[in-house]
């Protein structure tokens, strides 16, 4: 005769394996959660720290020629999209990633974007005349 339970021993080991695949494969995203946030503010921090080095690099051309710029005037101003893929400007690349400077003819502005792999960050620099001070700085 057969014991009733026969089996049950069985059906319980395969549900603690599946219990325990299952919090494996949480644990694993939840690292890998946080791998990519940590990667991705990593680069920012790069790519912000690019923008800033094309700025020095920005007030440098200044100095040297007041009449210097990059590119035409572009309508809106502060046009992220813009500034990143079309504005024509001064690439420079440094690490790895590079830095990107834009003036704009006839304005007293300088931008600068830093990008490092899918991080970038556009700072804005506003001038007086020469001699050159720094009126405002802000991150756009």
């Amino acid at each position: 005769m057969e014991h009733p339970r026969k089996g049950s021993a069985l059906l319980l080991v395969i549900f603690m394996i599946s219990a325990f695949v299952f919090l494996g494969a949480i644990n694993a995203r939840i690292v890998y959660n946080y791998y990519a946030s940590a990667n991705a503010a990593l680069r920012r921090e790069q790519a912000f720290h690019l923008a800033e080095a094309g700025l020095e690099k920005g007030k440098v051309e200044l100095v040297h020629n007041p009449n210097w710029y990059t590119d035409l005037p572009h309508h809106p101003k502060d046009d992220a999209e813009w500034l990143a893929a079309k504005a024509v400007g001064q690439e420079t690349p440094l690490g790895e990633g590079f830095f990107k400077i834009v003036r704009e003819k006839g304005r007293q502005r300088l931008y600068s974007v830093g990008v490092r792999g899918r991080g970038t960050v556009i700072l804005k620099l506003d001038f007086s005349t020469p001699p050159f001070k720094t009126l405002a700085w802000k991150e756009i």
